[in-house]
């Protein structure tokens, strides 16, 4: 049987709206930093300016997790 899912979601980030950050890989690691959200930059994989995340945690940290993320970036747009 051949898979058709993953538990992985690749999130796309609009570079140009983030001029602090130069790639994906360094915006992750400040997210990863400054939010304790882990995720690994999608260039890793050949996806550029995207990053990923696992979303087979529980509901309440994946509520949290993307709480944290909006505020984030938020703060950088």
């Amino acid at each position: 049987v051949m898979p058709s899912g993953a538990m992985y979601l690749m999130v796309g980030i609009e570079m140009e709206r983030f001029p602090d950050f130069k790639d994906d890989v360094d915006f992750t690691e400040r997210l990863v930093t400054e939010q304790s959200v882990f995720c690994l930059p999608a260039s890793a994989f050949e996806y550029p300016n995207f990053f990923r995340i696992v979303v087979t945690v529980p509901e309440e940290m994946m509520v949290e997790a993307c709480i944290r993320i909006r505020e984030f970036c938020q703060h950088y747009h």
